[in-house]
């Protein structure tokens, strides 16, 4: 496979099957990342829980991180394939298996993937793949059970932790997310449990109260760390949240 576009949370890939140096079955392999393969050119047979299935241009192979495939290419008829993977840290450790379905209509994702490779700033890489991944994942949920939580509220997670510790607004998430402000607000609520701005103070608390007890910074210092400008203002949120000031915080830990 020919490496393509890459970030901390996901890769696309290009694979040409070639008979000189690959068996042309495969049988018994696993995947090792959640992954979508769109094919560009030819045909080949994929090997699934549903059975065995000729894999052309019209359809996309959706495989689940850990489970078992196979698959057959032709001789006669050379087949090459674009395939975007999420690595492991790009979703939660608890979120399940993304896809029920294996097999699902192509539609618009090889458009999407040659947009998403041919962009250079990563958070618009990564949003573009997490759509991608968030409509096949949709699309595989059977009618008759409840459609599999957001995917593209995994990615404005991952984003707000990237940039935590920096002025980023709600705008700017919806932004990179391509959904309204008040769109992503809900839809994050309603995944999440809390509002994005609640889960970023989460973080920035988290990584304050490790620079405190483990660094001889100053708090001012910490604070700014953490993105926040005034020293009263972090003061006041870290009093807030955990009791203490943060001083006395620190000095519990000496």
């Amino acid at each position: 496979m020919m490496p393509l576009r890459s970030s901390r949370f996901a890769s696309v890939l290009e694979y040409t099957h070639d008979f000189e140096s690959a068996p042309q079955a495969a049988e018994d392999k696993y995947f090792e990342f959640n992954n979508i393969v769109v094919t560009t050119r030819g045909s080949w047979q994929f090997h699934g829980v549903s059975g065995k299935t000729e894999v052309g241009t019209d359809v996309v192979t959706a495989g689940a991180e850990g489970l078992r495939y196979g698959c057959r290419h032709h001789r006669d008829c050379g087949d090459s394939n674009l395939v975007a993977a999420l690595r492991p840290t790009a979703l939660d450790p608890s979120y399940g298996r993304i896809f029920e379905k294996q097999l699902l209509p192509a539609r618009g994702s090889l458009a999407l993937l040659r947009r998403a490779v041919a962009l250079t700033n990563d958070d618009h890489f990564d949003s573009l793949v997490f759509m991608l991944f968030d409509e096949i994942s949709r699309t595989s949920a059977s009618s008759s059970r409840v459609a599999p939580r957001g995917l593209r509220m995994q990615r404005a997670k991952r984003f707000i932790e990237l940039h935590a510790f920096e002025r980023i607004t709600v705008a700017d998430i919806a932004s990179v997310l391509g959904l309204s402000p008040f769109t992503f607000l809900r839809e994050f609520r309603e995944v999440i449990g809390k509002t994005p701005y609640a889960y970023l103070l989460e973080l920035r608390l988290e990584r304050a109260k490790v620079l405190l007890a483990q660094t001889g910074e100053s708090v001012l210092s910490v604070g700014n760390q953490v993105g926040f400008d005034e020293l009263a203002h972090f003061s006041s949120f870290f009093k807030k949240s955990t009791g203490y000031s943060p001083s006395s915080f620190r000095a519990l830990r000496e």
